[in-house]
């Protein structure tokens, strides 16, 4: 954790009496969530960031949608994406100890890990844009799993980075899950799944879509695209990390 960031949460835990309460009582874990090392607070450790940039470096990353084994400036995922979807920022591969972390927050109610990811997406947070945006669960999926873990990274993304966020996106049809799903039948799963909240305004708006996974990237195309029908002037996106193409 960064000095700055770190001065950051004992602000937010002096003037929030009740969560420094809630803190003494129930500490955190004092781990890397990642490889599990004993440290002073929880949080990512230098190790496990050093060794994501060595995969980086050794497997190449797309520098348009961040996917892992590909070395180009867009790849099969991302070159026939629209100019208003500027890319995807995806800071861990899909794989190993990353990807078990990534699973234990979604789906093993351990949303107390969402402050230590997203510290970890705010190192690469884009500049230049003003609103932060989660990828949005269906209600009969967020009543499964109690929470949208793509809302907790991004409200605890908002007070550390002074972003503001809103819930703008909605998914107004229970699709089935993505996975071992092809392209074509990715998109066509999503067709009309995502609308604009009744209210909210985006004209002229500069977004950033959170999500925790990309894969081939039809679920964040599909929530630009409604932002972008709806005015949004530009739309990026940041996950916690993205598949490997080649390894």
């Amino acid at each position: 954790m960064t000095f700055g960031v770190y001065q950051e949460k004992l602000h937010y835990e002096k003037t929030n009496p009740l969560l420094w309460l809630y803190d003494k009582l129930f500490p955190l874990p004092a781990v890397c969530p990642v490889c599990m090392k004993p440290q002073a607070r929880l949080g990512v450790c230098e190790k496990c960031r050093a060794e994501v940039l060595r995969k980086r470096s050794m497997y190449g990353q797309c520098k348009r949608c961040s996917s892992f084994g590909v070395y180009s400036d867009a790849c099969r995922n991302c070159r026939e994406w629209p100019a208003y979807y500027r890319g995807n920022i995806a800071i861990w591969p899909y794989q190993g100890a990353y990807k078990q972390v990534i699973k234990e927050f979604k789906f093993h109610n351990m949303p107390w890990l969402a402050d230590a990811l997203a510290q970890e997406v705010l190192l690469y947070l884009p500049e230049g844009y003003e609103l932060l945006v989660p990828v949005p669960l269906h209600a009969n999926r967020l009543q499964e799993r109690s929470y949208n873990q793509s809302e907790l990274l991004v409200r605890s993304l908002s007070r550390m980075s002074r972003m503001p966020w809103q819930n703008c996106l909605e998914r107004v049809r229970d699709t089935p899950h993505q996975t071992g799903l092809g392209r074509a039948e990715r998109l066509q799963n999503l067709h009309n799944a995502f609308d604009l909240h009744k209210g909210v305004n985006v004209q002229g708006k500069k977004i950033i879509l959170i999500d925790d996974v990309f894969t081939t990237g039809t679920t964040l195309l599909s929530c630009a695209r409604v932002l972008h029908q709806h005015g949004a002037k530009e739309i990026a996106s940041c996950t916690l990390a993205s598949g490997q193409a080649r390894f």
